[in-house]
């Protein structure tokens, strides 16, 4: 029998600064893990800030260096660092053999995406989005006022607690990509 192989489940996690999208992301990471999924994740860096290699390091020497890129293999762990940019189609191309990639950030990507929204004014964000999946959210559905007398806009999309990743990662496990 030959073992079909099936593209990686792509879940976006998305929301405005300090909404709890790192937490979400290494949570679910965790649970998905522990079940033996292959979870990759990739992590938007919108102004350029992170360093991964660090002065005194022979990485960082050969960066120094000039080179273009640095490549530092063990037996258990492979670590590539680039000086160009990469687009997201390109990385998620290279991580083709995960089971699961979760991505932090890239908003304007076109996969399924739980929204993080940490405060009532927040939710806004969902009618400039496409492909919400799922709410993560700080607070209870309940709490929003309706100003309008129009159907509520939120009323098809799926709302979850910020305090229930187990449940989550069940829902996503039941609902991403089926059908």
């Amino acid at each position: 029998m030959v073992n079909k192989r099936t593209l990686p489940h792509i879940v976006q996690i998305v929301g405005y600064k300090n909404t709890g999208k790192s937490t979400l992301t290494a949570e679910l990471t965790r649970y998905l893990s522990s079940e033996g999924l292959r979870v990759a994740v990739i992590k938007h860096d919108g102004h350029d800030h992170f360093q991964m290699d660090h002065e005194g390091t022979d990485s960082f020497r050969f960066n120094q260096a000039g080179a273009t890129a640095v490549i530092v293999m063990s037996e258990k762990r492979t670590a590539i660092i680039e000086q160009q940019p990469t687009s997201l189609e390109t990385m998620l191309t290279r991580l083709s053999d995960y089971d699961w990639i979760l991505i932090e950030g890239y908003k304007a990507a076109p996969y399924p995406k739980l929204v993080m929204i940490r405060e009532e004014q927040h939710v806004a964000i969902l009618q400039k989005l496409k492909g919400v999946m799922a709410v993560v959210s700080w607070f209870p559905r309940e709490s929003l006022q309706s100003s309008c007398s129009e159907p509520d806009p939120l009323s098809e999309v799926v709302w979850h607690s910020v305090q229930e990743t187990e449940f989550i990662v069940r829902w996503l496990l039941k609902h991403v990509n089926k059908g």
